[in-house]
Formats: structure tokens, C-alpha cells, sequence
């Protein structure tokens, strides 16, 4: 693309829609997150969380060319060795999944997709919903997840423990 005269003739289509939808998409979420905050009180990001941990992991799986039903076959050591390399394959974040003791769960990521488009730091939620369906999908079991650390409240990293719900 020449910026002077702004010419956008050899940018592919669909990378630019691709682009605005991702921006509109965030902004959109952003009001959302705000919302629920906003009617739930101290209990929005939990809700949030649930939300999200219901449908986003199934149709993020789903994006990435893979039946989640098929993961049942697949020991849980071999769907977190996998399941990283298919998200950053897809151009997603770096992400890396441990099993802790006590059926804990760590995430970490190495960079935070929605920050360019929100100053919210209620976009930690949707990250946390998103590892929070993971963990629930590895585990097969309700789990609960606790924010550690992220980059839009200044850490190097994202990082989120889940833990069995009790």
C-alpha cells in the first residue's frame, strides 16, 4: 500500500474485512463488557466468564478445523501439546497449558489480541472465559478460574489458573 497517495490496490479484500470485523467485533464486546459489568455489579466478570466458557472454546475449535468431539479420543497430554500449535498456526497467541497439582490448570499467553482495540480491561474476562472452556473441556468437569496476571493490567504475560469448582 502506498500511504502517500493511499492507494490500497494490492491489499487482499478479505485481510482488510478481516481487520474491520476484528475491530468492530472488539468494540462491540468492549459495550458488552461494560453493560454486564454495569447490571451485575461485582458478579459481572463471573458471569462473563460462563458465558463465554459455554460456547467460545467449541467454535474457536471449530475455526481451527477440528471436531472437539474427536478430542475424547486423545489423551490430555496430547491435546495440550496440540492444542497450542493449532492456535498459534492459525495466528494466534502463543499459548501454553500445565497441568498443576491438585487438578489445577496454568495458562499462559504471550500476548493479548484485544488490547490494540480497547483500553477495557474487562477484555481479561473473555480471555479468562475462553482458557475457562478449555479447562473444562480437558477435564471434562466445572472448574473456576483466577486471574494471575495479565498484560493490560501491566504483566509481561497473561497468565490463569483454573481449579475444580467446589
Amino acid at each position: 500500500m502506498d500511504v502517500k497517495s493511499g492507494d490500497c490496490s494490492n491489499v487482499k479484500t478479505e485481510c482488510v474485512l478481516d481487520h474491520i470485523c476484528y475491530r468492530y467485533a472488539s468494540m462491540v464486546m468492549s459495550g458488552l463488557i461494560e453493560a454486564i459489568d454495569y447490571f451485575a455489579g461485582s458478579q459481572g466478570p463471573k458471569v462473563l466468564r460462563r458465558i463465554l466458557a459455554k460456547k467460545i472454546p467449541f467454535q474457536l475449535m471449530a475455526e481451527l478445523g477440528v471436531n472437539a468431539d474427536t478430542l475424547k479420543n486423545f489423551s490430555k497430554e496430547e491435546v495440550v501439546e496440540a492444542l497450542p500449535k493449532l492456535i498459534e498456526a492459525k495466528g494466534g497467541p502463543k499459548i501454553s497449558i500445565e497441568f498443576l497439582d491438585e487438578n489445577r490448570i496454568r495458562f499462559r499467553l504471550n500476548e493479548c489480541h484485544f488490547l490494540p482495540y480497547s483500553k477495557s480491561k474487562g477484555f481479561c474476562n473473555v480471555t479468562a472465559g475462553l482458557m475457562l472452556g478449555f479447562a473444562q473441556m480437558l477435564t471434562g468437569k466445572p472448574m473456576d478460574i483466577e486471574q494471575v496476571e495479565t498484560i493490560a493490567t501491566g504483566g509481561n504475560k497473561c497468565e490463569f489458573i483454573a481449579k475444580p469448582k467446589f
